[in-house]
């Protein structure tokens, strides 16, 4: 399988609504840079733009990794979602950033105090969490980079100016809540397992200048979740709240 091949494949499966089946470890992408490239062919060929991007890291300072998402998954809250329109179904409440103005390539590395300064607006959001891959969580973690890092959509809250809460907001954990039909979802410990999750927009600033990529201010940028991820089943309200960013909410029907 070619990179093309695994690209139209994900395509497929997005279109037709159609799992992947297995995939032999010598057809999954070799590199990261595979599996980027994948993710951009994808949207290329979906014939959308994109329209926001997920990035995280498992520890602070630790690797990050990031997606783009498809412009028409990204909804604003309240939204009202389909469950059927999924393979799955896993949400996790995230906050989420926008940039004040177009961050454009350049051969030098953006510096932290270049990539804060363009941060225009902060939100809180839901993702909602799924795969193309039948075997999906056992499917190599190159294969889940390429599809999206398992994006299925992204719901938003109210955006508020970054400059107001940059000083005040608890980054790393706030206080917060995340229910589905009244019954709430967050675990006894909670907090982004990246730490600040600010530090991973420096990461997503010069990734995307190494792609040649130029960040739109309308993009959302969502930067991993402070309760873990929770499986949704079946029809109901999800609701979701960060202390002084406010409310976030998905109808699954």
């Amino acid at each position: 399988m070619t990179h093309d091949d695994l690209a139209q494949r994900l395509v497929n499966a997005r279109r037709r609504h159609h799992l992947i089946e297995s995939v032999a470890p010598e057809r999954l992408p070799p590199d990261a840079a595979t599996a980027y490239a994948i993710q951009q062919a994808v949207i290329a060929g979906l014939g959308t733009t994109t329209g926001g991007w997920k990035i995280g890291a498992r520890t602070p300072g630790g690797e990050v990794s990031g997606a783009p998402i498809p412009a028409p998954l990204v909804q604003a809250s309240p939204a009202r979602v389909e469950r059927h329109a999924f393979f799955r179904v896993l949400v996790e409440l995230e906050i989420a950033f926008r940039f004040a103005a177009p961050i454009a390539p350049r051969a030098d590395a953006y510096a932290r105090d270049e990539v804060l300064a363009q941060v225009g607006q902060i939100l809180p959001a839901i993702e909602i969490v799924d795969s193309r891959f039948a075997e999906w969580p056992n499917v190599a973690p190159l294969a889940q980079l390429a599809d999206a890092q398992n994006n299925g959509a992204l719901v938003t809250g109210h955006a508020l100016p970054y400059a107001t809460l940059a000083r005040s907001l608890d980054f790393v954990a706030p206080e917060l809540e995340l229910s589905f039909d009244g019954v709430s979802l967050v675990p006894e410990a909670t907090g982004n397992p990246a730490g600040d999750p600010r530090e991973l927009l420096v990461w997503f600033v010069n990734h995307c200048a190494a792609m040649g990529i130029t960040i739109e201010p309308g993009w959302t940028v969502t930067t991993g979740s402070y309760v873990g991820a929770h499986r949704i089943d079946g029809p109901g309200l999800l609701h979701g709240h960060v202390d002084g960013l406010g409310e976030v909410e998905v109808q699954f029907v």
